[in-house]
């Protein structure tokens, strides 16, 4: 016999989360990190286990031929929406994903990584951010997609 009661509140997983924007970004020269046009970001209610599994990722390439501009791409995380709290701040090296300076063609990839101890029922707002490394050529970096994928975990 189940330990529900007729009348109990049932928590149940957020769905699955997911946005794509395929906005060519050409010639792109900010050293730090930025929205990009249009802003892509996904809204999503954490799960009660306060836990999710993010994938983040897109199209990349270095258009100049000088194998040494790189895009890097990263989440940046708020409570409520992008005015709100921001609990995670954009960084390539924790949860982000980095071009490969050789790629002169649009190359696609992206990065899985869980998020953690989130306010369960606690509605947060995720964006992409996304900066060049400057290399050589300056504006000569470029982006095809951008992807976010937010998977609640039980």
């Amino acid at each position: 016999m189940s330990d529900i009661e007729s009348g109990d509140l049932v928590r149940t997983f957020s769905p699955t989360a997911f946005v794509h924007d395929d906005t060519t970004q050409v010639d792109l020269t900010n050293t730090s990190y930025a929205t990009g046009s249009p802003e892509v970001g996904v809204f999503f209610v954490a799960p009660p286990s306060g836990r999710v599994r993010l994938t983040i990722g897109g199209g990349f390439r270095d258009n100049g031929g000088s194998a040494r501009d790189r895009v890097f791409l990263s989440p940046n995380l708020f409570r409520d929406n992008s005015e709100g709290t921001e609990v995670l701040a954009a960084s390539v090296t924790l949860r982000g994903y980095l071009s490969v300076a050789a790629d002169t063609e649009f190359q696609y990839g992206c990065r899985v990584s869980l998020i953690e101890d989130m306010t369960p029922g606690q509605l947060y707002y995720l964006r992409t951010m996304q900066l060049t490394s400057g290399g050589t050529d300056p504006d000569t970096a470029d982006i095809a997609a951008r992807d976010i994928i937010v998977i609640p975990l039980p």
